[in-house]
């Protein structure tokens, strides 16, 4: 007897049962596929993102330390937020571009009036605005008299020696046992996805006495 053409239907066909197994099924395997490849993106810009924040903050740290070593004092002061300024007296004289220090009497010389104030600003290296690069500039005591350094922060160029993104900088001055120390805490931030993350790093220098 032949199969009718019914029998030969259900036969070569998937009832919605089995197709509905099979979706099911498919997007399961869909779903764990793009969470392993979601985390593993996550995972990779994490370490990329905190990779250039602490590249970031360690230079800024250890630049800034280059003077803090050989200043003979330090004034903080607040422009946007808490101690987020510092000027330094260096001392009188210069050589290949770094300070040297000269002494008269058994007494270190520094420059009468004139300081370097550390701080973060925009490409224009104007004092009044906010910014992710680290600058210098040179002022006075008061701070009423500021000239940017673009040689110093080399934003002019695309060198190694400009120092960014960073989110914060924030200086803390402390005296003990005939010292006086700068606290330097640089913070950077980077993104996650949507998220954003700050990376802190936080060193601390004696001054020159």
């Amino acid at each position: 007897m032949k199969p009718t053409f019914r029998q030969n239907s259900r036969r070569r066909g998937f009832t919605l049962v089995e197709l509905l197994i099979a979706g099911t099924i498919s997007a399961l395997v869909i779903s764990c596929i793009c969470a392993v490849y979601f985390s593993i993106v996550r995972h990779w810009e994490r370490q990329q993102g905190e990779g250039d924040a602490l590249v970031a903050t360690s230079r800024a740290c250890a630049r800034l330390g280059d003077y803090f070593c050989q200043a003979s004092s330090a004034q903080i002061y607040s422009r946007f937020t808490t101690n987020d300024t510092i000027a330094v007296n260096m001392p009188l004289d210069t050589a290949y571009g770094t300070y040297v220090p000269a002494w008269t009497g058994g007494k270190l010389q520094t420059r009468s009036g004139q300081w370097i104030a550390f701080y973060l600003s925009d490409k224009t290296g104007s004092f009044s605005n906010q910014g992710d690069i680290l600058w210098a500039a040179v002022v006075n005591s008061s701070l009423s008299s500021i000239t940017p350094d673009s040689a110093w922060s080399l934003y002019s160029t695309d060198g190694p020696g400009k120092i960014t993104p960073l989110r914060s900088l924030r200086f803390d001055v402390t005296t003990g046992d005939g010292l006086t120390r700068v606290k330097i805490t640089a913070g950077a931030a980077y993104k996650v996805f949507e998220t954003e993350k700050v990376l802190s790093q936080t060193a601390i220098f004696c001054l020159r006495n």
